[in-house]
């Protein structure tokens, strides 16, 4: 298995982990709000319909991501993933005015559940199932860096501290009629929303926008281009990422005496070094004679 199709493989399980895990919190809490009335209940049970129809629009978006290339789309379809990471963002960031208005409903709900016992039950074995998929998407994100997973995994760590908030303010108000906890909890939850969902927008909108890779990651690939014995010289470097894929131009210089089959088994070698430290790119060399003067401007 291929370190692309590998990438491919663990997001795709992510996802489908985030789909099943939410499907089942949408189940449990549409049982004990039936059970129950708790208006508690409900709202978690809202909160987990929304995060079922994200994971679902992720799913759709990671698998469009992962169709080849084709006479249309002929750097393949890599994008929709940071445009479906770009929507979840400015999604998540609109979402935090919502969690503190419903920290402040929660705070006066409080005072009126009557079933506190079951509303832990379920507040506690959800944040149990969102732990496990947390740990996973975690997993995924450090061996992809996939921006849907990312906002996926924002949205289900905020779940976890909303729940825990939750737990504690329902503990709080049993044992000792506190019942404020919430919304600082709340606010606080809104406030992390804020900070990671800016950062999954601003790696969204490199993507989309095709801003260069990291310029270590491109003193490096200059760097394994110029061990080659026969390149004299490299130059004109342009570098983006789409989804999983990057894409590496390049052009290199050679001595103009060589004949065009040399050139070309030589610019085959540096490809294949090129392959060995960067699997998942595509990669395009142009070929130049030593003395050439690039017209397209100079670029690292």
């Amino acid at each position: 298995m291929n370190c692309s199709h590998h990438h491919s493989h663990l997001v795709f399980q992510a996802t489908w982990a985030a789909i099943s895990v939410a499907f089942c919190l949408v189940a449990t809490k549409t049982l004990a709000w039936w059970l129950s009335g708790s208006l508690t209940i409900q709202a978690s049970l809202l909160d987990s319909l929304s995060d079922f129809f994200s994971s679902l629009i992720n799913f759709l978006a990671v698998r469009y991501s992962s169709k080849p290339a084709n006479e249309e789309y002929r750097f393949g379809h890599g994008k929709a993933e940071a445009l479906a990471g770009f929507v979840q963002s400015l999604l998540i960031i609109a979402s935090t005015g919502w969690m503190v208005y419903h920290a402040y409903q929660h705070h006066n709900m409080l005072h009126h559940i009557e079933h506190h016992s079951l509303a832990l039950m379920v507040m506690v074995f959800s944040t149990i199932l969102t732990l496990g998929l947390v740990v996973f998407q975690y997993y995924t994100i450090k061996h992809t860096n996939s921006i849907v997973i990312k906002a996926d995994f924002l949205h289900y760590q905020a779940d976890i501290l909303s729940n825990i908030a939750a737990i504690i303010a329902l503990l709080s108000l049993t044992w000792f009629g506190i019942a404020w906890i919430d919304i600082v909890f709340g606010v606080g939850i809104a406030m992390f929303l804020l900070v990671g969902s800016w950062h999954i927008l601003k790696q969204s909108s490199n993507v989309l926008m095709d801003k260069e890779l990291e310029y270590s990651i491109r003193q490096d690939i200059l760097k394994c281009i110029l061990e080659h014995p026969k390149v004299l010289e490299a130059h004109d470097l342009r570098t983006r990422n789409a989804g999983q894929q990057n894409f590496i131009q390049v052009h290199i210089t050679l001595d103009p005496s060589l004949p065009l089959k040399q050139a070309h088994i030589i610019s085959d070698e540096v490809e294949i070094r090129l392959k060995k430290s960067h699997p998942s790119a595509e990669i395009l060399i142009h070929l130049d004679p030593l003395g050439y003067k690039s017209l397209s401007g100079a670029s690292l």
